[in-house]
Formats: C-alpha cells, sequence, structure tokens
C-alpha cells in the first residue's frame, strides 16, 4: 500500500508504526517504553562523549 511509505519508523528497532499503538516522544515514534528508554540512554551517552549538549 502507497501510505505505508509515510509510516513512522521506531529510531531504536525499526519496526513500523501501527495505528493506535506506540508513544510519540521528542519528535519520534516509539514502539514501546522499553525502546524509548533506550534512546534516552543512547542520547545521553552520546551527549557525554561531546561534553554536553551543545545548545546549552
Amino acid at each position: 500500500m502507497v501510505f505505508e511509505l509515510f509510516k513512522k519508523t521506531d529510531p531504536v528497532c525499526g519496526m513500523k508504526q501501527e495505528k493506535g499503538k506506540g508513544i510519540e516522544k521528542r519528535g519520534h515514534w516509539f514502539c514501546s517504553e522499553k525502546c524509548l528508554k533506550e534512546y534516552d540512554a543512547g542520547m545521553k551517552a552520546a551527549s557525554k562523549k561531546r561534553g554536553g549538549c551543545c545548545c546549552h
């Protein structure tokens, strides 16, 4: 189906968005709380490597 091209994808596991399911936070769609926590942990680690946020 053409509309499947526009589905959002979980940035952690790659799962495609299912209608009425998942979590939308920080401009991304996550399939579960577990993937959201993994994403947050990865962002914190990347921030520490850079020496903090570039905006503050």
